[in-house]
């Protein structure tokens, strides 16, 4: 199954089955291999949080460490800053986001390193990675939420084998944009919406996991 240009997904990032995040996304392009999904500025969405019943530690990445860890979070309504585009390759590890400044002006790309995404009845799967890196216009890059990542490692969340994994991917997609390989030979930092395109919107039960439509959907047993 693939969606059309315009249509409402839900993105849904997931932890041990349960969900961790979620959001509202419009379809950019659907090709079965690879996904553009529109995350415009002003959208409302969910993010994990330290429930009201523990003791808030003092850094994101503690928080968030904490709650992979014990499997309890609560959910917190964020609304996202920054116009995005994401492009997330079938089988990837990571998504490549292209954002714009509030006038239009083209920010730079954002790897996001991710689970790969699997497909459901109501849009996509995913699971953040907590490492990022930002490759700004002009070639250069650095890393982004290290210390969310050392977290959790700390916390035995994450082993140092998905560690290498994720990072030995960054690495890869940053070659690809210095080799200005796809996506970055691309013309997505001029793309813009259509304008009868509305701000997404969360829809119904959006904290329940979405039936998976690929092979692995079978019934649990």
């Amino acid at each position: 199954m693939t969606w059309l240009p315009g249509e409402l997904v839900l993105l849904q990032e997931v932890w041990d089955d349960r969900v961790w995040a979620a959001r509202p996304m419009l379809v950019v392009r659907d090709e079965g291999d690879s996904v553009a999904l529109w995350f415009p500025a002003g959208t409302r969405w969910k993010a994990a949080t330290t429930p009201p019943t523990r003791p808030r530690e003092p850094t994101r990445g503690e928080r968030l460490a904490t709650c992979l860890a014990s499997g309890e979070w609560s959910f917190v309504d964020l609304t996202w800053p920054v116009s995005t585009l994401w492009l997330m390759p079938e089988g990837a590890w990571h998504a490549v986001w292209v954002s714009w400044r509030d006038g239009g002006e083209f920010w730079g790309w954002y790897v996001n390193l991710q689970k790969p995404f699997r497909r459901t009845e109501r849009g996509f799967e995913t699971m953040d990675l907590m490492l990022d890196a930002i490759v700004d216009p002009d070639g250069s890059w650095r890393w982004k939420d290290e210390d969310e990542l050392e977290a959790a490692v700390a916390r035995g969340v994450f082993d140092e084998q998905l560690t290498a994994r994720i990072r030995n991917e960054a690495l890869q997609v940053i070659r690809r944009a210095h080799a200005n390989e796809p996506p970055f030979d691309e013309p997505w930092p001029t793309w813009s919406p259509p304008r009868s395109w509305k701000t997404p919107e969360l829809p119904p039960a959006w904290d329940e996991r979405s039936p998976l439509t690929a092979p692995e959907a079978e019934p649990r047993r």
